[in-house]
């Protein structure tokens, strides 16, 4: 109940959660991630493997990055994803160094291109 009356009282974490949102999942997208079409506040982030959902959720977690992996039977094995989850607290500052993270890692995995030079 607590929770329900803080979104009532203090609307503009709702739109801060959502900006947040918005900035993380332009990023991802320009990076070449496969966010899907969700537009929920849990940005979907498909890795479309089994094993290496389990080394990037690992490898994040080891880099103080907290993601949920998604898999069969869940989704499909050929559907696997992580959950990227932000809050209102979270600073762009802060969702830059966990894309940024992520995408470093994601790249050791091949589940990104490397980057352009």
């Amino acid at each position: 109940l607590a929770a329900l009356e803080l979104i009532q009282q203090e609307p503009e974490r709702i739109e801060k959660m959502w900006a947040n949102n918005r900035y993380a999942k332009s990023m991802l997208d320009d990076l070449g991630f496969d966010t899907g079409h969700s537009e929920t506040p849990i940005i979907p982030i498909y890795v479309r493997d089994v094993d290496k959902t389990f080394m990037l959720t690992r490898a994040l977690q080891d880099a103080g990055v907290f993601v949920n992996p998604v898999i069969t039977p869940a989704v499909a094995p050929e559907d696997t994803l992580i959950r990227f989850s932000l809050m209102a607290t979270h600073t762009f500052e802060q969702i830059d160094e966990a894309v940024g993270k992520l995408a470093a890692i994601a790249r050791k995995l091949e589940i990104l291109k490397p980057a352009a030079v």
